[in-house]
């Protein structure tokens, strides 16, 4: 069956990968701490002032792509890995040793991401970390351009 096909059959399935393919991968199970997360390492990741994540069952974890799994950059040593594509450089995923139970995804890294409203932020985390002018824009700007 088709990555697509079982996704479209159980909302709970979700895939996605990186920007050019080579690294692919579903996530069984509900969405858990959909979260946006301004602290200095996703920044510099992402070169963005923030992220956008969502955890899911590490049991549900299935990588499908040819390039397998991604590479692993421990940005707090010993405690987080960061994957992300080899090829592309696309961050994908976060997760903390010791805690075998869940993986945070970066929303963005979900094929539908824009559409999943198990997706939708409900924390804001390292607010004191966020760019001090990100309060200051107009969002509502952006919607109506």
């Amino acid at each position: 069956m088709s990555e697509t096909a079982i996704v479209g059959s159980n909302p709970e399935v979700r895939s996605g990968g990186c920007l050019c393919g080579t690294i692919r991968f579903t996530v069984t199970g509900p969405a858990d701490d959909p979260h946006v997360c301004n602290c200095e390492h996703c920044a510099k990741r992402s070169g963005s002032p923030f992220q956008w994540w969502a955890g899911f069952p590490m049991a549900g974890l299935t990588w499908t792509g040819e390039g397998g799994e991604p590479t692993w950059y421990d940005t707090y040593p010993g405690k987080t890995a960061r994957g992300f594509c080899g090829t592309c450089a696309s961050h994908i995923a976060a997760r903390d040793y010791g805690d075998d139970t869940i993986i945070g995804i970066l929303a963005t890294a979900l094929d539908d991401y824009a559409t999943d409203p198990a997706l939708v932020p409900t924390n804001l985390n390292r607010v004191a970390e966020a760019a001090p002018w990100l309060a200051q824009c107009d969002t509502r700007a952006a919607v109506a351009g």
